[in-house]
């Protein structure tokens, strides 16, 4: 983060919480700011998404207190000193919203101290949130939160026309055919939306999971491949063929885990690397925005990076390949 966003948000955020986030350790997405504090049960998101409506917001925290009931790592958001679960300001015209966290134990894993192990929980979390969705919908329960479709759309409207239309058909290819798929019960529901590294922590076997202000209707597979892109980004196995990686070293732990809570033939896997390349794509739009922010110091590097990866007739072996070109 650039000195002068770090010193406007630490202000804001200190009046809010009464926490410094010069105190914490700092981590970074494409959407959001995960404030640590080591030693400290708690942290602070902060996020560059959409402003929600009150239904929206309550749909979330609706939804988390009913995955508490079957998995007690789900953490809950907690209140800021002046009562409220999400806080909202503006920095240079851009909107931010603040939540805090308390019931989070352990760290955020170290992508260098990965054990397999980790796939599995991963899995394990993952297959519980899904199973209580798809439960959930059989029961004729919905929940106000957007599809990954207007999720899409509310983005891409804005910001299509600063890409090349070679980038522009591709991102669209790769939603259409998304849209394509059938949006079966067991297929399909409410995701965490933003399942990485940075948004859960690991306390030996446990996982605490935090952040469901992405919470989404779509297929299930994308909080997998949102996990998979963010672990081999962050240098898992850096140097490794990407396909190789996750069909050997990934997904037979996750699907292990997966299997203790949801039930699923092999084909559910089948459109995995579908989801990985709306990731990717999604990644694109966002870095456009954020670039505009200043935010990141070396964005234009990164930009490069994924609209060169964005293009490629493969997108999953451009990753592969530009990880060993960087070994």
């Amino acid at each position: 983060m650039n000195e002068k966003l770090m010193r406007q948000m630490r202000e804001i955020l200190l009046d809010y919480y009464g926490m410094d986030i010069k105190e914490a350790e700092c981590k970074f997405s494409t959407q959001n700011y995960a404030f640590i504090f080591p030693g400290k049960p708690y942290m602070i998101r902060v996020s560059m998404t959409p402003k929600k409506s009150r239904k929206e917001l309550l749909s979330e925290l609706m939804w988390v207190d009913d995955l508490k009931q079957f998995k007690q790592t789900i953490c809950e958001p907690s209140t800021s000193l002046r009562n409220k679960i999400i806080e909202e300001f503006v920095i240079d015209g851009i909107t931010y919203r603040a939540s805090m966290f308390r019931t989070a134990r352990g760290n955020v894993q170290a992508v260098t101290e990965v054990k397999p192990m980790l796939f599995i929980c991963v899995g394990e979390l993952l297959g519980t949130i899904h199973k209580v969705s798809e439960e959930e919908q059989r029961l004729g329960m919905h929940y106000k939160r957007k599809t990954l479709k207007e999720d899409f759309d509310w983005r891409w409207n804005r910001l299509r026309d600063r890409f090349d239309k070679d980038i522009q058909d591709k991102i669209e290819g790769i939603i259409n055919e998304i849209e394509a798929l059938p949006k079966d019960v067991g297929v399909y529901g409410l995701c965490h939306g933003d399942f990485h590294l940075a948004n859960f922590f690991v306390e030996t076997n446990n996982i605490w999971l935090f952040d469901f202000d992405s919470c989404i209707y779509a297929h299930y597979l994308l909080d997998v491949a949102v996990f998979i892109v963010d672990i081999l980004q962050r240098g898992y196995m850096h140097g490794e063929s990407f396909r190789k990686v996750i069909s050997e070293d990934i997904l037979p732990y996750l699907k292990i885990g997966y299997s203790l809570n949801k039930e699923c033939d092999e084909n559910y896997w089948d459109k995995l690397e579908l989801f990985i390349n709306y990731r990717v794509a999604l990644s694109v739009i966002a870095l456009q925005e954020i670039e505009d922010c200043g935010v990141v110091n070396n964005m234009e590097s990164i930009r490069a990076y994924y609209n060169h990866v964005i293009k490629a007739d493969n997108i999953l072996d451009a990753m592969s390949e530009m990880s060993k070109r960087t070994n």
